[in-house]
């Protein structure tokens, strides 16, 4: 039941010349359900940690890195085994798993059951918490790669947001600070805010490269050229935020108030693109305020951002 996909060698015996004792990691025992890329890049980065992992449960076979142990179909076979089983699927299948577990019977009272879904809450847990296991929530705020190992990487020392009860956060905490992390607090009934900036730093920033890359190729530009040319901006402007907050590393036509530029750049853009650009600007605006920008430049802008609407 287990479709373990390298059979357990036996060993010499612990007192055998030559052998030395095998140290177990210490702290919690834990358990991985879906080996996509959070599951397997958190397998590795806790390994690495030192953290105990029994390994990572799936539903068919499937490659996986050097080190983790895979196991398919049925039930994890460390499921009464573990102290802390991390749900490592999409949201969309969290429920469904959920179920599966519920109906196994073989959670422990005072296990603790962890999903990484940075949208929903623990609420989605409560068929497990009836049974008695203690739930939470531990999302990673980073992007996580394809490459389990980069992956791994960037998942040590990121931020984790945590929320449930105080068992199960108290283990997201112990496991966060094992991978150098930081753990964060929230409220369940924030958890869309904190999902909805996690989105706005990450997946619409590759919205906003892939428009400027657009328009490069548009100026002429080979895409190659573009992309690489956009990155090393794209990382300057980042570290300026790291090192001087959002409003002092703001630079650009907003910030200097030069509506003449955005009249000239909304005119090249298609309609896509200007409404992007110009729903970014009206955002920038306040930035820009709180920069210096002054009324009458201000309402220059808004009056180069409100020609041609609708178009």
């Amino acid at each position: 039941m287990s479709g373990l996909r390298r059979r357990d060698l036996p060993e010499p015996a612990a007192g055998a010349p030559g052998r030395r004792p095998r140290r177990r990691p210490a702290g919690p025992a834990v358990g991985i359900v879906g080996p996509g890329r959070a599951g397997l890049g958190l397998a590795l980065a806790l390994a690495k940690a030192g953290v105990r992992v029994l390994g990572v449960h799936g539903r068919h076979e499937r490659a996986v890195p050097r080190g983790v142990r895979l196991s398919v179909g049925g039930p994890p076979p460390w499921l009464g085994e573990a102290d802390v089983v991390l749900l490592a699927v999409g949201d969309d299948a969290l429920a469904g798993v959920v179920a599966d577990i519920a109906r196994t019977g073989l959670l422990r009272p005072g296990q603790v059951v962890l999903h990484l879904s940075g949208a929903l809450t623990s609420a989605v847990l409560a068929p497990l918490e009836r049974l008695g296991a203690c739930v939470g929530s531990m999302h990673p705020l980073m992007t996580v790669s394809v490459d389990p190992a980069r992956a791994a990487r960037h998942l040590r020392g990121a931020t984790f947001a945590l929320e449930g009860g105080l068992e199960a956060v108290g283990a997201a905490d112990g496991l966060v600070r094992a991978l150098g992390g930081v753990p964060a607090m929230i409220a369940p009934e924030a958890k869309a805010a904190y999902h909805a900036g996690a989105v706005f730093a990450s997946n619409y920033v590759v919205t906003a490269l892939a428009a400027a890359e657009r328009l490069l190729v548009e100026a002429g530009i080979p895409a190659e050229t573009a992309r690489e040319g956009l990155l090393p901006l794209a990382r300057a402007t980042l570290e300026n935020v790291a090192s001087l907050g959002p409003a002092a590393a703001l630079t650009g036509p907003i910030a200097r108030g030069d509506a003449a530029t955005v009249r000239r750049h909304r005119e090249v853009m298609g309609a896509d693109e200007r409404r992007l650009y110009d729903a970014l600007a009206r955002a920038t605006l306040a930035l820009a305020k709180e920069k210096g920008l002054g009324a009458a430049a201000e309402a220059a802008l808004l009056a180069a951002l409100a020609e041609g609407r609708g178009t």
